[in-house]
């Protein structure tokens, strides 16, 4: 699914308009209808509703909106915000028939205090239909202090395609009047502002509503910025053979864990396993090696020389796929290891945790990596690999800079990890939760990613579908454990579910 800007959506509603066709006015109408069947299925009959329009396109859907809700019996208070000169076309059509029909529920309104005055205090709902997508400069003004007096009222808030204020395309950091919406019903294509961290206050939740747009007119819009699908996965998923053997499906390598770190070499190769390699091999100390024995008897084991840290490695030819990392050390002679690795093997390499680390003070064998190495930094991880940055668009633009330059995939993770390939493609993932966020969770996507890579996928179909089926497994978790609850075990324990539900 594509991500498009403001404009590129703005294009794609004109090309919808003039190829099915359909009025501007009937193609408001349609979207305000999709919202319309989501929100009265979350909104109790009994329930007083507010509804803040604008005086743009965004406003028009809000008061769409309201004739709606008021035709099915809603109780609905309808604010116009004249915020500016001149209502829309479309929205003054919307404005004349809300006028004509349900004249006591529509209330003009040019200051904050007057808002204030003939708000209903009985109302806790609020729709919010105040600015769209097309914003691109912090709000002022008495917009501003609409959108303040809002955010200290209401504790639940509908917005209509984008929370008002919220630049979707670039960062909203000097904007400090943004709607703080429980939920977003955003129109056909997510935002990319949707999936940044710095946004989350926000956008918590959003939902994709399709409102019949044109697939020609998204599919002739150039992006590099998309959204992975269930469809998307279930596509790349390769059937295993009926006459295929355990040699089939690869030989995968991890280097992994230090004292009183084997737990997350563990956790790796229970998570790689679970991922359809045909054979696994840990090269790890003897403590670890140990407890992979006991908790991973279909395993094999290399035994480093060192009782405390990885100080040595075999031969790598003998393996499709290496991960390095996960509880590692940052020993000099671990350091040794990870160099020998990126000197003599050209093959599907995974880094993860103390082995970026390690590049991050080695940054010169950056440009020895074997191509399409993934590479799986969490934000922090990211920045000590290349830069500190202040936001989350600036280390979006600095994350498609790396790849290109290091032909290299890297998994940024977050609530949406961004996949970013070798030519600058993004995708972000849609599927997993917050119960992902506890130690060993990387550890898992390391494991996964390492089976999908050993047992024949590309590297980038490896970490798409890694990324995805990681967080589809812990969703699978949510009925029997919680958020609170989730431990990476139980994610790796449905991680069959999740290949079954993908069609594997």
């Amino acid at each position: 699914m594509k991500i498009l800007s403001a404009d590129q959506i703005k294009l794609v509603d004109s090309f919808t308009a003039q190829h099915e066709p359909i009025s501007s006015i009937n193609l408001m109408e349609r979207a305000a209808a999709a919202c319309f069947k989501r929100l009265i299925k979350l909104i109790k009959p009994d329930e007083i509703i507010t509804i803040a329009c604008g005086m743009g396109n965004n406003g028009g859907d809000g008061l769409a909106i309201a004739r709606m809700l008021l035709e099915q019996g809603f109780e609905c208070n309808v604010f116009v915000i004249h915020h500016s000169t001149k209502l829309s076309d479309d929205t003054e059509i919307n404005y004349k028939r809300l006028k004509e029909k349900y004249p006591n529920r529509l209330v003009d309104v040019n200051s904050v205090e007057e808002l204030k005055v003939k708000t209903n205090k009985e109302s806790k709902v609020l729709i919010d239909a105040l600015l769209g997508t097309g914003i691109n400069k912090p709000v002022e003004g008495l917009l501003a202090e609409v959108i303040d007096f809002l955010n200290a009222y209401y504790l639940r808030i509908y917005s209509i395609d984008v929370p008002s204020g919220l630049h979707i395309d670039s960062s909203s950091e000097e904007n400090k009047h943004i709607i703080h919406s429980s939920l977003t019903f955003t129109f056909q294509l997510p935002k990319l502002a949707f999936l940044f961290s710095e946004n989350q206050n926000y956008v918590p939740e959003f939902e994709i509503l399709d409102i019949g747009l044109d697939p020609q007119g998204i599919s002739e819009q150039n992006t590099a910025h998309y959204f992975i699908t269930k469809k998307l996965i279930s596509s790349l998923l390769k059937k295993r053979n009926k006459f295929s053997h355990k040699g089939t499906y690869g030989h995968a390598l991890l280097i992994a864990g230090s004292k009183g770190k084997s737990g997350s070499a563990i956790i790796a190769s229970k998570a790689c396993m679970r991922s359809g390699t045909g054979l696994f091999t840990l090269h790890s100390t003897k403590e670890t090696n140990s407890a992979l024995l006991h908790h991973l008897p279909e395993a094999m084991s290399s035994e480093d020389s060192s009782p405390d840290f990885i100080s040595e490695v075999g031969k790598l030819e003998n393996y499709e796929a290496i991960a390095f990392g996960p509880g590692a050390g940052l020993q000099e002679e671990t350091q040794t290891v990870l160099k020998k690795i990126l000197n003599y093997y050209a093959g599907k390499l995974v880094l993860d945790a103390d082995g970026l680390n390690i590049l991050s003070e080695n940054k010169t064998w950056l440009n020895f990596l074997p191509a399409s190495a993934i590479l799986t930094p969490h934000p922090k991880e990211f920045d000590r690999l290349t830069q500190n940055h202040s936001n989350d668009f600036e280390r979006f633009a600095t994350l498609k800079q790396f790849v290109i330059k290091h032909s290299c995939i890297v998994i940024l993770k977050g609530a949406h990890s961004a996949v970013a390939m070798p030519d600058g493609h993004v995708f972000f993932n849609s599927s997993g939760n917050a119960g992902l966020a506890k130690a060993g969770s990387g550890d898992g996507l390391t494991g996964i990613i390492l089976g999908l890579l050993s047992r024949g996928y590309t590297p980038p179909q490896a970490a798409l579908i890694g990324t995805y089926l990681h967080g589809h497994a812990a969703d699978l978790c949510l009925k029997k454990k919680g958020m609170e609850s989730i431990l990476i075990t139980d994610v790796i324990e449905q991680l069959p579910k999740a290949f079954q539900k993908l069609g594997a």
